[in-house]
């Protein structure tokens, strides 16, 4: 064949030619308007039902919602991440169902719904005094019109990836806690201009502790912040092991949060230095996870018809977990809720390749998953048992996962 006829052949056959992994974003302000402020309460803090922050006056830094799609030939992958705690389940489906009504280019299939976790953000849960209608009805419009927007302005990109570490400490006292910092650099193909930074970090945005009077998404709004003024683009946070995982700090203050997001943001940067490229396609697989829940906390919430989660006639929840792969060497994972250390570091050990994104609180809000072996072994600590939905829950999702991810592997061999 000469080379004409080659690069013929080339243009008619793109999978193998210049298929690109395209990306859009989008970012919208979530921060409550004042006529929905009196119904609106911060979550977070306290146990369920106590300690309420409704009808908050100020922000020190509005909330937000990032919008990430990813498409490779027929398969997308999509992402919304909140500024809040978690997101109830009934909200997660309204998002998609709206989704599903003003588009079809859309697949909702592979949209996921992620929190922050940030303490100073609104109780999408409904457990420390919920949020109001008119602002539950906007946020869903919100969230659904922006992955739309992001689709359309999706453009090719070539996808870079880095690693570091920070001082992440386990309040559980285990020696064990995910230090690490993983993020993907997204840039334009062809003007390799700054468009995306995924920035994946374990650790819980409780700098602002319980007497925090403003919205804020904690110290993740000077990283973020940080990181697009220095380099550009839109920067996408999304929390991961982060159930035992905190910044080591006794000052509870906005100054003591800018400064750790700092830090986070210029070990960020610096890494971004010895960045790699990431080549490949982009796959995505779907794990379903079915369990009991059997917290009588939880239950009786969810009887009470304040916890918003989505329980069948047995008292089960489901869920679907993604595992998405971009070639051979970087995958991320959806998980439900917040994953301790001795659960998750085996899990992101056993995903492909060298650059594991461990995405927490994704696709659903269920709580602290603690290896059964750990489970009330914690001399005067409790709180993760209570709020968490069954003993062998960790137990049970780790087999799962493990299955799913050694699945697709023999999936992709053949």
């Amino acid at each position: 064949m000469n080379k004409i006829g080659f690069f013929l052949f080339l243009l008619c056959t793109p999978q193998l030619a210049f298929a690109a992994l395209k990306i859009g974003v989008w970012k919208e302000n979530i921060t409550p308007v004042l006529s929905e402020r009196s119904t609106s309460c911060m979550g977070g803090y306290g146990l369920p039902l106590t300690n309420p922050r409704c009808d908050i006056a100020e922000a020190h830094d509005y909330l937000s919602l990032r919008a990430l799609y990813m498409a490779y030939n027929n398969t997308q992958f999509s992402l919304i991440v909140f500024d809040t705690t978690g997101v109830g389940d009934t909200i997660i489906n309204d998002i998609k169902q709206r989704v599903s009504m003003l588009t079809d280019k859309v697949d909702v299939e592979n949209l996921v719904i992620a929190a922050t976790h940030t303490h100073a953000g609104l109780d999408y849960q409904g457990i420390w005094g919920g949020i109001g209608n008119e602002y539950r009805n906007r946020i869903v419009d919100i969230a659904a019109r922006s992955i739309i927007q992001a689709q359309s302005t999706a453009q090719g990109v070539k996808i870079f990836a880095a690693q570091t570490h920070v001082p992440i400490s386990n309040r559980r006292g285990w020696d064990i806690v995910d230090d690490s910092v993983t993020t993907l650099f997204f840039d334009n193909r062809k003007t390799e201009q700054a468009i995306a930074t995924l920035v994946n970090l374990s650790a819980h945005p409780t700098i602002l502790d319980g007497n925090n009077t403003q919205y804020s998404s904690d110290y993740i709004d000077s990283l973020r912040t940080n990181i697009e003024r220095k380099r550009g683009g839109m920067v996408i946070f999304v929390n991961g092991i982060l159930g035992d995982a905190q910044f080591n700090t006794t000052e509870r203050t906005v100054e003591k949060a800018k400064d750790i997001g700092n830090l986070v943001a210029n070990a960020v940067l610096e890494s971004e230095k010895a960045k790699q490229s990431v080549l490949g396609e982009l796959n995505v697989s779907t794990m379903t996870f079915t369990h009991p829940v059997t917290s009588t906390a939880i239950l009786q919430l969810e009887q009470n018809g304040v916890l918003d989660i989505n329980l069948d006639d047995k008292d089960q929840i489901t869920v679907d977990l993604k595992y998405v792969q971009i070639g051979k060497n970087t995958s991320l994972l959806t998980f439900p809720g917040e994953a301790l250390s001795r659960l998750g570091l085996p899990i992101k050990r056993n995903m492909n390749g060298k650059y594991n994104l461990f995405m927490g609180l994704t696709n659903a809000s269920y709580g602290y998953f603690i290896p059964s072996d750990e489970f009330g072994q914690i001399p005067g600590r409790n709180t993760e048992e209570r709020f968490s939905m069954d003993k062998y829950a960790a137990d049970e999702i780790k087999k799962v996962i493990n299955f799913g991810i050694k699945h697709q592997n023999s999936v992709q061999k053949e």
